[in-house]
């Protein structure tokens, strides 16, 4: 008989911190994760680390941008926590091999981009920080004795016994699902990107955290508050699309539409560098209009810079120092998720979360640029940190860590039939529950949903999750009527606008 060991569920930045952080308190714990550790928007990130320490910066000047940023729906508590934080956070980073890029000087490079007041960003790599950091974290977890790795291992369902959640049911990809008994899950499940017809998620981000955590009775906060990225590599048929990093503007990239004309001062006078809520609507306009680019031909030495941006590029034919850049809109993070409290835990005993799949309060109805990948990690360890004191106080249980039991399920391909469905989906939440949305085609979606959901076979489980976390989505957009941040509705203009009509 052994003691039942955490389960994390997750392998971005916030699942391995969790993971490290739980086994640096003396904690086992297990890591499970649908396909490999490098499969997360984590190892995606182009963007960096925003982290107040340069000269002239602070904390409490990133927590006012954050709050500023966020419409007016931030936590100023989680904001502050997450900018006081983030230095220490950074600096164990560093202490464990993580590598930033760094000035002839041997001072950490600190970019700018949108919607802050200082330059603040780290990177690593130029415009690879996520691949840098999740490669450094996965070689820590690999190699350590307290953490074991599941990895081709999906989360079928949470068990509860009675109020608490105590366990999973994992399906490997091979073989029969079974129950793994866990004394607490982590949820660190990244976002929902999928749900759309173009994004810059992975193809792993099918929100089934929120699935999960919703079949289990917990509580979700602000679904309706997702970020487009304004400037996605324009593709037609391509999802995921390439990212074009957002430290691209902050280094002097434009925007311009089909004339060349610079658009993006039409919609706010910070220009390409206003908050992505805003930038991304002037981009969408600008493409329905004929098009839109990004121009970083000003930019100097721009292969060097941004290595990756550039290998993308040269990729589909394009060459930055030369060509204009095609770029429109497409679904990036989701600023809602699992409520929790600022350790972490969930509304049900038992269940936490942290990353993007979590709802901590710091980035209210729009995120401030970078502050995700910071996020995972302060938010992350304060779970972990909080767990392993949780554990050590409660009295071993006695049972067995994983219990297999006879086959429930194996997976008979029900899901793969239903590829159509998930592809009329995406285009129904993207045209109806995207950048603009109204009653009529709010109520239109949730229509449709409900016709999607009643003709999905049961036991297409995998589609009906992410069918259910639409439905979610959809009535927390129609619930919300106001414009703020990341929801805007056509008929529930912003404030500042129905003045200027007044």
């Amino acid at each position: 008989m052994t003691t039942p060991r955490p389960v994390i569920v997750g392998t971005g930045i916030a699942g391995l911190w969790t993971a490290w952080r739980l086994a640096s308190e003396g904690q086992p714990a297990v890591v499970v994760t649908k396909e490999t550790l490098a499969d997360s928007a984590s190892a995606w990130a182009q963007g960096g680390i925003a982290v107040a320490l340069g000269p002239g910066d602070s904390p409490s000047q990133h927590a006012a941008d954050t709050l500023a940023a966020s419409d007016g729906l931030a936590d100023p508590e989680a904001v502050r926590i997450l900018t006081s934080e983030g230095p220490s956070r950074v600096y164990e980073l560093l202490a464990l091999g993580a590598r930033f890029d760094r000035g002839l000087d041997g001072r950490l490079r600190l970019g700018l981009e949108a919607a802050h007041t200082q330059p603040r960003i780290i990177h690593a790599g130029g415009d690879r920080t996520g691949a840098a950091l999740i490669g450094c974290l996965a070689q820590v977890i690999r190699c350590h004795p307290l953490i074991e790795l599941l990895e081709h291992t999906e989360v079928v369902r949470l068990v509860e016994d009675g109020e608490r959640v105590t366990g999973v049911i994992v399906l490997p990809g091979s073989g029969a699902d079974y129950f793994l008994r866990a004394s607490a899950i982590v949820l660190a499940t990244g976002g929902v990107g999928q749900l759309y017809a173009v994004t810059t998620n992975p193809r792993v981000a099918t929100a089934d955290g929120w699935a999960l955590a919703h079949r289990a009775v917990a509580e979700l906060r602000d679904l309706e508050f997702l970020q487009f990225h304004p400037t996605a590599l324009k593709l037609p048929g391509v999802n995921p699309a390439p990212l074009i990093s957002e430290a691209v503007r902050g280094a002097g990239a434009l925007l311009v539409d089909r004339a060349g004309r610079r658009f993006a001062l039409d919609a706010d006078a910070r220009g390409e560098l206003a908050p992505r809520d805003v930038v991304a609507r002037a981009v969408a306009i600008a493409d329905a209009a004929g098009g839109a680019w990004l121009d970083a031909r000003a930019i100097a030495d721009f292969p060097a810079v941004f290595p990756g941006t550039t290998a993308i590029l040269t990729r589909h034919g394009l060459d930055p120092v030369h060509d204009l850049i095609p770029v429109a809109p497409a679904l990036h993070y989701a600023m809602g998720g699992v409520l929790t409290d600022l350790q972490g835990r969930a509304t049900r005993a038992g269940l936490w979360a942290a990353g993007e799949v979590a709802s901590t309060g710091v980035h209210g109805a729009n995120r401030l640029a970078s502050n995700s990948l910071l996020e995972g990690l302060v938010f992350a360890d304060r779970a972990g940190r909080a767990l392993a004191t949780e554990l050590r106080e409660q009295a071993p249980s006695g049972l067995p860590a994983d219990q297999p039991v006879a086959a429930l399920r194996r997976d008979a391909g029900a899901d793969a039939a239903c590829e159509p469905t998930l592809m009329e989906m995406r285009e129904l939440m993207t045209a109806n529950v995207g950048l603009q949305r109204s009653e009529g085609s709010l109520l239109h979606a949730e229509q449709e949903l409900a016709r999607f959901t009643g003709a999905t076979p049961a036991d297409a489980w995998r589609t009906h999750n992410q069918l259910l976390v639409a439905r979610l989505i959809t009535t927390a957009a129609r619930r919300r009527r106001e414009s703020r941040g990341g929801h805007r509705r056509s008929d529930y203009p912003p404030a500042a606008l129905e003045r200027e009509s007044a």
